[in-house]
Formats: C-alpha cells, structure tokens, sequence
C-alpha cells in the first residue's frame, strides 16, 4: 500500500469523510492528519467540493473546545439579516428593544444548558413580537434537539407561515419528519426548500442521502421505505441455481424500461449473448430495453468482460489489475453514457482472476473506489459452504457492503421453492424475515404472510 493509501486510510477515519472528500483533501495539500489538525476552516473550504460545514466538523474534531454548537452558530449568523428586517418593520421602538431583550436572553440561557429558562425567554420575545422569526427557529432548534419533534415542527410550521419564502425552516422541518421515520413526507420538504432556494446544499444532501433505488420486485419496494438507497454497494448473495443473475439484471431492466435510468451489467463469466438469451426466455426484452449493446446510447448497456477475456493471453491476464481495470471502465461508461447503476456478476469471478496480496485492504480500497462514483452497485457474490450462511469469501465483504439480499433455495419433497432475505441494509428500516419469491412473466414478486 502506499503512502497516499496510508493517508486516505486516516482520513476517512475521521467523521464526515468518505473517500471522496479524503481525495479532495488529499489532492489540495493535505499529506498528513497532522496537516489538517494544523489547517483553519478557510483552509479547507478553499478546496473545491469542501463545503463549509465539512470544514468545520473536521476543525471541530481536532479543536472541540473552539467548537461552537450549530443553533447559537445558526441564532448568530442569522443577527445581522434579523436587524435588518427589524429596521424595516413599523414597530415601535419599545416593542423591539423588550423583543431583543428576552431574545438575547433566551440565546444565553441556551448557551449555559438552561433549555427550560431559554424556552421561557423565547416565549416571552414572542409574546411581544409574534413574527419573531429568529425566536421561532431557535425554540424549534431546541425542542428537536430535546427529542420533542411534534413541539419542534409546530415552531417551525409558524415559521413557514410568516415567511413562506424563507427555506431553512423547511430543512429542518423536514430533519424532524425524518428522525419521526416520514421519509416520504421529508423529501417533500426538501424538495420544497430547493424550490424556494435552489443553492440550498442542505437540502440537497439531504435528498441526497435519502433517493431510493426502485427494486421493482412486486411486494418488496414499500418494505424498504420505497426502494434501495441510492448509492449504496448492494451484496446478492446465494449459491448456484438461486437465480441472482436474473434478480439484478430484472432491476436493471426495469429502471431502464420505467424510469429511463441508465445502467451497466458487467459479466465476468457467463457471455453477454447467452446472458441475453436466458434473460429474454425469462420476459426481459420488451421494447426500449432490448437492444443492449455497448455501442447504441440505449437505456441498459451491457458488458462483456468474458470475450475480453478469452481474447487476452494467460501471460497478459496475470499482468492485469482487474480491481482497477473495472473502476475505470465503471468510470468510463459513467461519463460517457451517465450509467447510474451497475451490476458486477460475480464477485467470486472477480477472485479467480485476481491474486491478493493483503485482500482484506485491497478490498477495503476497492469497495470505497466503488462507493467514490457516486451509484448504485450490485455486487453478485456465490456462496459456497452448504452449511454456513457466509457471505463473502474473505470475511469483510458484508462489512464493507451497504446491503446484502440473501436469495436462498429450500427443498420440501419434490419441490424447490426460492427465498429472498434482507440480511443488511443501512439507513432502512426492514424485516428480517425470508419471503417467498416467484418469477413469471411479470417478473420478480415476493409473497408476504
């Protein structure tokens, strides 16, 4: 490993960093954790793709006691704009000194731990100046941060009211649906907050953070709060005859087919004729997604790594790096054709050709250089012991993934019936239960009890 792995290693150890920003950091001068313990905030935002409050958690990390709690910074940051609009309200001047004054007073006690006191305060600043927008928001600040979210989003809701043109309350309107599990109905917000001011980042991340990934298997998508989040590296896991081939690639056509999302299926083994061959017996060849080749813009590309392998020498193949040869060619068909989802079948393909000298590492880099592109990987991996439910050959695979579907098969007398699993997926609430699953002509459904 090198001494730039070694780092971005660290880096992205520290909270709120992934390996892109580790790059980004990396990349503008910082060769070390103890270059940027050593860096200011300004430092660091002057670094493209550094965003402020990045910086600042970071700064934080290494200084807290510089650290300044993000509702006073907020309150703070907010003064100047809350002056100005004060200057233009007809109210009088006893009125607004006596509303600065329980305000200001309210801001202390906040800053000393007195949540009660500031709330009182807060009520009274509001008693004299009910449009008080600055008390509104930092009494809904305080009730979220207290974990009364209905009380919070009361505040907030008065807020969009006096101004529905101001769109921070609708971010944090929407972080409260979120923490109540109403993500539908906090998307809604963010959007609205992007509506209003399309250069909100917050709102962006937030969306971000919580797109979903239709699966399109009937019965599973609004078990998984409306689908897969995006831009996760999802495992499909099972052994031989489990049809996760036609899982992923029925994924893939759909989004293609419904939502005219560009994807990429990688086969490493089995050749993309017959893979297309297979897959049309099964009903996915419908108009709009039938021609799969590299060389048309369609909706679906497909890939066939198995020709390029049988092309290529023994001697030239052992001098490949198939881990980077894939990140590339994933980054190339992103610029190229805007791919927004791949499939890798198969991970364990994947092995045969690669010989690993420290695979837990080399696997740690090659799943974040995954997760660094910015979509939504499926990753197939074959599991080979009839006995043990394991799900990567090195013991780190279903670490590193985000999600892991488990496809498994069961025999009762002359019959084998299929059942889909989900053993792991992060920022969704899911059951652990194995469900049946069907195939026929409509595709894939899973059959609740």
């Amino acid at each position: 490993m090198t001494k730039k792995d070694d780092v971005l290693k660290e880096f992205i150890a520290l909270p709120g960093i992934g390996m892109s920003k580790a790059k980004l950091l990396y990349k503008g001068g910082f060769e070390s954790i103890k270059d940027l313990k050593k860096a200011s905030v300004e430092d660091m935002v002057a670094i493209k793709g550094v965003n402020e409050k990045l910086a600042k958690d970071i700064h934080s990390h290494f200084h807290p006691d510089d650290a300044l709690d993000p509702v006073i910074e907020s309150a703070m940051k907010d003064e100047p704009k809350r002056k100005a609009e004060d200057k233009s309200k007809p109210k009088s001047k006893a009125k607004k000194t006596e509303d600065k004054i329980f305000m200001e007073r309210g801001l202390d006690l906040y800053k000393k731990g007195k949540w009660g006191q500031a709330l009182q305060s807060l009520k009274e600043a509001l008693r004299v100046n009910p449009t008080n927008e600055n008390a509104h928001m930092l009494m809904g600040d305080i009730y979220r941060e207290r974990g009364k979210l209905e009380r919070a989003m009361e505040s907030y809701e008065v807020l969009i009211e006096i101004n529905p043109k101001n769109d921070e309350p609708w971010v944090k309107y929407g972080d409260a649906l979120m923490a109540l599990d109403r993500g539908s109905e906090a998307i809604t917000c963010y959007k609205k907050a992007l509506e209003i001011n399309e250069d909100n980042d917050q709102a962006r991340e937030r969306l971000m953070e919580n797109e979903r990934i239709k699966t399109y298997v009937e019965g599973l998508d609004e078990t998984l709060d409306g689908g897969i989040p995006a831009r996760h590296i999802v495992l499909v896991c099972g052994r031989a005859g489990s049809m996760k081939s036609s899982f992923c690639y029925s994924i893939l056509y759909n989004l293609a087919k419904q939502d005219k999302m560009k994807g990429v299926y990688l086969t490493l083994e089995q050749s993309r004729s017959s893979l297309q061959r297979h897959m049309k017996k099964l009903g996915f060849d419908a108009e709009g997604a039938s021609n799969l080749v590299v060389n048309d813009l369609d909706d679906m590309v497909v890939i066939d790594i198995a020709h390029l392998r049988k092309e290529t020498s023994i001697t030239e193949l052992e001098g490949i790096d198939w881990l980077n040869s894939i990140i590339t060619q994933v980054q190339n068909y992103k610029k190229m054709f805007g791919c927004e989802v791949v499939v890798l079948d198969s991970l364990s393909a994947l092995y045969s050709l690669t010989t690993f000298k420290n695979p837990r590492s080399e696997l740690f880099f090659f799943f974040e250089k995954l997760r660094d592109l910015g979509i939504t990987v499926f990753i197939i991996t074959e599991m080979f012991d009839p006995e043990k439910e394991i799900f990567g050959t090195y013991g780190v695979e279903e670490f590193l993934a985000d999600s892991i579907f488990h496809l498994k098969t069961e025999k009762t007398d002359n019959r084998t019936n299929l059942f889909l699993g989900i053993v792991k997926m992060r920022e969704t609430n899911h059951g652990r239960d194995y469900n049946p699953l069907i195939v026929d002509k409509n595709g894939f459904a899973i059959v609740h009890d």
